[in-house]
Parts: structure tokens; sequence; C-alpha cells
């Protein structure tokens, strides 16, 4: 089994955000939740890879959906992979390896996430992303957000019995994804994709942000004190000073349909 603090060096690679949340967690529960997050960052980096077409990304997110629910995701993910090692990142191409890191009572759990993500990302990707009306960027932000923080809930509950609403646990994700949709316009139009429903402008997406904002409040503020509101207050605490302090310019990123 990959060493959890090599595992920890790839989180920390990837991202200043979560890196202080994981690294807070107790044993076991720090286990759990950076299986979930490098299973999640390797197929982030398949749906967001600038090289592959879509066709080939629904391939390989597809490939590890069903993978992550045989036996043998290790040996499985290898072959599912091959062909592609030369352009797909080292986070992706040891999704195996991550999947193992979880203790085994929750590890089926966080796999049944992380396969059904995947096999939603891949309509995602085979339909080039198209998000035309708000009820789509939901469905987006439900598919790569929403359903991790139900996963996180499942995970506050069967480490120490926290309850959360799951309600407002899917505002959280919303809401922590919208405010990224809104930090990473530039980045996402430069590869050619675009999440804002026809029409919008900033002000509309920053709309939609702050009011899963409102739910995502009433998420955190329903946590005890431990370890479940440790993670989730710094990440939200981000995505209000970003709100807060951004100057959105109200431009449009795509026409109205006539």
């Amino acid at each position: 089994m990959v060493a959890l603090a090599e595992a920890h060096g790839m989180v920390r690679d990837y991202s200043t955000t979560w890196y202080e949340p994981v690294m807070s967690m107790p044993a076991r529960l720090n286990e759990a939740v950076t299986c979930a997050y490098l299973l999640m960052r390797g197929i982030d980096e398949i749906e967001d890879h600038c090289d592959l077409a879509g066709a080939d990304k629904a391939v390989l997110l597809r490939g590890v959906g069903r993978t992550l629910q045989s036996r043998s995701a290790s040996d499985g993910l290898a072959a599912v992979f091959a062909g592609h090692e030369a352009v797909l990142p080292e986070v992706t191409l040891r999704l195996g390896e991550w999947a193992g890191l979880a203790p085994p009572e929750i590890g089926p759990r966080v796999w049944e996430t992380f396969a059904t993500m995947a096999e939603r990302m891949a309509d995602w990707a085979e339909s080039g992303f198209a998000v035309r009306e708000e009820q789509d960027l939901d469905r987006y932000t439900y598919a790569v957000a929403g359903t991790l923080v139900l996963l996180l809930s499942d995970l506050w509950a069967w480490h120490d019995g926290t309850r959360s609403s799951r309600t407002l646990g899917v505002g959280y994700g919303r809401a922590l994804q919208s405010v990224n949709i809104l930090l990473d316009r530039r980045e996402d139009a430069g590869r050619g994709v675009d999440f804002w429903p026809d029409g919008w402008q900033a002000q509309d997406m920053v709309r939609y942000a702050a009011q899963d904002l409102v739910l995502a409040d009433a998420y955190l503020a329903g946590l005890p004190d431990g370890p479940a509101r440790t993670f989730c207050a710094e990440p939200l605490a981000r995505a209000h000073r970003a709100l807060a302090l951004r100057p959105w310019a109200p431009t449009p990123r795509k026409p109205t349909p006539r």
C-alpha cells in the first residue's frame, strides 16, 4: 500500500485549500479523506485535460467508474489507462493506489462516490460540457461537488457519529464549486469549456453562488466542534472572501440564443 505521507505530499502538490483540512484530521478519518481527495483529483485531471478529446475522456472516465466497482481497482485501472501513460498525470495513473488508502469498512462508500462521479463526468465530457440553463449548472455542480459532500457527511457519521444535513451539504458543495467557476472563468475559456448558462453575466453567477453560500453557512453552523467542522470551515471562509473581494466584471460569456 502507498505510504500515507506520500499521499499527503500529493495532496499538498495540488491544493492549498484542502491540504490543511486533510492534515488536521485524526487517524482513520485522515486516510478516508486523503483517499477521497486524491480520487477526486485524479478523475478531475481526466475531465480537465487539454489534450484529450471528449470521447476519449468519456472512455477513460467510464473505465474508472466500472473499475472502482470491481474487486481489483489497482490492476484494473492500470488496464484502463494503458496507452495513455504519457499524457495522464501521476495523480491519475495512481488512482488504484489512492483507492487503497481508505479504511476497509468505509472504503466501499468512498469508491461508490467516485465511481458514480466518474460516470457522470463522462456524460458531461461527451456532451462538451453543454451548460445552457441554470438547471444544467445545477446538475453539473451536484455531480462534481454536491455528491462529494454527501460522502463527507457519511464520513463524519462513520468516524464519530456526527450528524449533518445532507440537503445543506449539497448547498455547501455547490457553493464552493460555483465560486471556483467564477475564479476559473478565464482558464476554462482557454481550454474551450464554458460552465456559464446562456446569456449569464458575472452578477448572475455571483447570485447563484451567494444563494448556496447561505446553505453552506447553515451546513457549517449545524456541525458540532470537532473534525467535521474543522475540515469544512476554512474552504467555506475562502469562498466567502473570494466572492466579497473579487471585482466581478458584468460581461457576458455567451450570447443569449435568438
